[in-house]
């Protein structure tokens, strides 16, 4: 494999100090769960190739290009046709005014990356992949205009990862996501059970049980993925 590829997911998370020794604490370190993530993301791909499952790659949230580099590698390994498709404000999260009853940490502006940084850090994937940005808030960027250039060049997906952490932000997201799916799609809720202390009548899980009865999808509940997130199979 390209030495290129292999550099450029050397992650920060691995590198992280344990000690912060200006201020004498214990820094939070992600190893854990973003090995949990890989792993997940090797069977996801593994899955999608066993049973000849084809379409795009949907990510809503693409703090850092993190799971989208994962997939990238995972795609290009398994010798996967797909196209990816980057959605995100890349300005953090937005106020939706309810935001810390959600979760005290999802603050405005949080778990932001700019879209130039994003561009650098997937740059070495693009000989090898067509990589789309949709950029914006989805209440602006998912549009019907959207909904129907997707419908038109007939885009299916075969992998959703919503990664927004805001209730909204999931209806909205996966509201979209949810027309173009094809049987066997991945459904991956990163924040699944971050939202009102993992209560599923609430938050998150209400939000996406809703939205695929509504869609009148068939969903198979798949891996759990670290300690919040959760995966589902999708059949019309």
């Amino acid at each position: 494999m390209n030495s290129k590829i292999i550099t450029s997911l050397v992650e920060p998370f691995i590198k992280l100090k344990i000690l912060d020794n200006k201020k004498n604490k214990v820094i939070y370190n992600q190893t854990l769960r973003q090995k949990e993530k890989y792993s997940f993301y090797q069977k996801a791909f593994d899955f999608l190739y066993s049973n000849n499952i084809s379409g795009a790659y949907f990510e809503f949230g693409c703090h850092k290009a993190r799971t989208i580099r994962f997939a990238l590698r995972e795609s290009i390994i398994k010798n996967i046709d797909m196209d990816f498709y980057a959605f995100d404000s890349f300005k953090g999260l937005p106020n939706h005014k309810n935001n810390t009853n959600q979760n005290a940490w999802y603050l405005e502006g949080r778990l932001k990356t700019e879209i130039s940084k994003f561009k650098k850090l997937i740059k070495p994937f693009e000989k090898y992949k067509k990589i789309f940005i949709i950029k914006g808030f989805y209440k602006n960027s998912l549009t019907p205009k959207l909904k129907q250039k997707f419908k038109k060049k007939k885009i299916k997906t075969s992998f959703i990862n919503i990664d927004c952490d805001l209730e909204i932000s999931v209806k909205e997201s996966l509201n979209f996501a949810l027309n173009y799916i094809t049987n066997g799609t991945i459904l991956y809720v990163d924040d699944y059970y971050t939202t009102h202390k993992g209560d599923t009548r609430k938050g998150i899980p209400k939000i996406v049980s809703q939205l695929l009865k509504r869609h009148k999808i068939h969903y198979e509940p798949w891996h759990l993925i670290g300690a919040a997130g959760k995966s589902f199979l999708l059949y019309k």
